[in-house]
């Protein structure tokens, strides 16, 4: 079954308008989509997602009612993305303009990638329409998708088998059609590659600091003390384990990960039958050049049910490998293949990403709804209570107990 929608979270969530967000800036945007344009009656602009849903930006339902030349009334709507006001966030955004890289995301490379496809007759989709306005602060305005159905699936659930075979199924295409158009045009602007984890700083306060929480809270896990040593060690290996990432390798079949594939950047369209019809990306903002075990460990550890994170593993990257050959072989890639085994490999030697996955992303996802969940607590060291609610969530424990061992029978912990 489909997740139900949670637009009565929304509207009750209150978060802060930016003052530039008025009719006129929309106004030549709307004079392009709307036929006979007169003028824009009002506009309205809410909470996008419910309270604790989305950690990195503050997401908002612009809706402005229009009025045609012949009088009559229509309301458009769309999903704007603001930063967040405090130091730390602008902070961040002086180290990395996401903005600017999620627009350029969505404006060039998404439809190269699009067009590539269309080429060879097949019809790929990866995400919603972006629009160009008038602003003066950081946005991205994107195509609201709700009216077409899609929504979210229900992160805390985390995805099934059949959700997991298409969202797989949709990075491969991505990742098949972003080689090949780097095979045919040559390196992608250095913007789009270089992901999250561009300084130390970075690093320390998402993965050490998350890697210290877990250990501080390791009694919560039943059998834990067959895990002590091995989480001491590869805690105090992270840095080596990123900057490892950093660096693509040419003997590696490297391809651009959307960087933060969890379940809520992920919508779903299904019809009648509640058959998923569209797997759509969203938030394309820390993309990163590189081994696709980035986006592979990430999605499957934070994402994915209890039932099939490690049981179906193995199976969902033979999935994913023959998705993966099918499009590059359809989009006439011309190095050689990647075969499953060096898939195999390429995860095997980045395991310590895979621990990463478990120990930064995947409590987030697991979090209960709440209003404390924002940016400025995940990187702060000074919100004890937040972070205790998520190493000790009930959930996340669930999840550990099936995760840790293994991890450590994968040599991810050594």
């Amino acid at each position: 079954m489909p997740p139900q929608t949670k637009d009565e979270d929304v509207c009750q969530r209150e978060v802060p308008i930016p003052d530039w967000v008025k009719p006129e800036a929309f106004e030549d945007l709307l004079k392009s989509k709307v036929k006979d344009y007169k003028e824009t009656k009002a506009l309205r602009a809410k909470a996008g997602v419910a309270a604790g849903e989305n950690y990195a930006t503050i997401m908002l339902r612009v809706e402005l009612d229009v009025e045609t030349k012949d009088e009559s009334k229509i309301t458009k709507a769309f999903m704007l993305k603001t930063p967040h006001k405090t130091e730390a966030y602008r902070k961040l955004l002086d180290n990395t303009n996401i903005f600017d890289v999620e627009r350029g995301m969505y404006m060039e490379v998404v439809p190269e990638l699009e067009q590539l496809y269309r080429d060879v007759g097949l019809e790929v989709k990866f995400g919603a329409e972006a629009y160009e306005i008038k602003a003066r602060d950081y946005y991205v305005l994107l195509e609201d998708l709700s009216p077409r159905g899609f929504r979210n699936s229900d992160r805390l659930q985390g995805l099934d088998q059949v959700h997991t075979e298409n969202v797989l199924r949709k990075f491969a295409q991505w990742h098949a059609a972003s080689a090949v158009r780097v095979d045919l045009k040559g390196p992608y602007n250095e913007k789009y590659t270089g992901g999250v984890f561009k300084s130390e700083a970075i690093v320390d306060a998402f993965c050490n600091r998350s890697a210290k929480n877990l250990i501080k809270h390791i009694d919560q896990i039943k059998g834990h003390e067959a895990y002590i040593k091995d989480l001491h060690s590869v805690a105090g290996k992270l840095f080596d384990v990123v900057n490892d990432l950093k660096e693509p390798k040419a003997d590696e079949f490297n391809a651009l990960n959307h960087g933060d594939g969890w379940s809520n950047n992920i919508m779903f369209q299904y019809n009648e039958k509640n058959e998923i019809l569209n797997t759509y990306f969203v938030d394309l903002q820390i993309p990163k050049w590189g081994t696709v075990a980035q986006d592979l460990f990430y999605f499957l550890i934070s994402s994915t049910s209890l039932d099939v994170k490690t049981s179906k593993f193995d199976y969902f990257i033979w999935f994913y490998h023959s998705e993966l050959v099918k499009h590059l072989k359809l989009l006439n890639y011309s190095k050689t293949l990647p075969t499953l085994r060096s898939i195999r490999d390429a995860l095997n030697k980045y395991s310590g990403w895979a621990f990463i996955c478990s120990a930064c992303v995947m409590g987030f996802v697991l979090l209960d709804p709440t209003e404390e969940a924002d940016f400025e607590k995940i990187i702060s060291e000074d919100h004890s209570g937040f972070t205790k609610s998520v190493y000790t969530n009930p959930r996340y424990v669930r999840h550990l107990e099936v995760v840790l061992p293994w991890l450590q029978h994968q040599g991810a912990l050594e």
